[in-house]
């Protein structure tokens, strides 16, 4: 039966409100290269606002390391979430995978993935690839230390023997620690079970060529596709 002519519709979002603007007007900064105007809203009183700033200023190619370490302290958890995200590679994001919020640092493993030749934060990711609560961060950490084992098994099989030689017994260490993790991981939840296949997959260890084969038996579907990808074999 259709509602008499004069009935209400459906609330729609109040787009006259003055953070939504605030927040529009930032992302149109950013779209339109003014970092000037961006800049003015990373103190703006509302979060959404501060991170649309910093997306904007992104955008812009005008986000300093400074404006990300001062967002990285934001009261605001979608804010210290964008900043993780957004951080160039000279901020510290180590620190940020002990947030007290999920999100902050399951978006903080995924950059720290992306680093993929620096060793410094092989040990908090495994730590929090073991121990965190939330399924989502264990993932996040496990395919960070994939990334960052492959990416430093590529220096050391790279010609440049000055930074084969810098990286020395620091990134040995570091994939050490990387593939005892993966290995433990295996024994964790479908989803976090495929990312560690991926990451095993980079090393050259007996132990890890065995997991890859012995999860063309996993009981879950997908974690077999998987290894069966990798091994170019075909699965049941």
């Amino acid at each position: 039966m259709s509602p008499p002519p004069d009935a209400p519709g459906p609330a729609l979002p109040d787009h006259t409100d003055d953070a939504y603007a605030r927040r529009l007007e930032a992302v149109v900064a950013g779209h339109r290269g003014d970092s000037e105007a961006a800049a003015q809203f990373l103190t703006d009183s509302d979060a959404d606002v501060r991170a649309a700033a910093l997306g904007a200023l992104a955008r812009c190619g005008e986000l300093s390391a400074a404006q990300v370490r001062s967002a990285l302290s934001d009261d605001a958890t979608g804010v210290r979430r964008r900043a993780a995200e957004l951080a160039p590679p000279e901020v510290d994001l180590i620190p940020m995978l002990s947030d007290a919020d999920a999100s902050v640092v399951e978006a903080t493993a995924a950059a720290l993935g992306e680093r993929d030749r620096d060793a410094a934060p092989v040990r908090e990711l495994c730590r929090v690839a073991r121990d965190h609560d939330d399924p989502l961060c264990r993932e996040s950490a496990v395919a960070a230390l994939g990334a960052i084992a492959a990416g430093l098994d590529t220096i050391a099989a790279g010609p440049d023997s000055a930074e084969r030689s810098a990286a020395g017994a620091g990134h040995d260490d570091a994939r050490a620690r990387s593939l005892e993790v993966l290995l433990a991981a295996m024994e964790d939840r479908p989803q976090i079970r495929r990312r560690a296949l991926l990451g095993l997959h980079q090393f050259d260890d007996d132990r890890a060529v065995d997991a890859v084969r012995a999860s063309l038996d996993d009981r879950d579907r997908q974690v077999r596709a998987v290894a069966g990808e990798l091994l170019g074999v075909p699965v049941r």
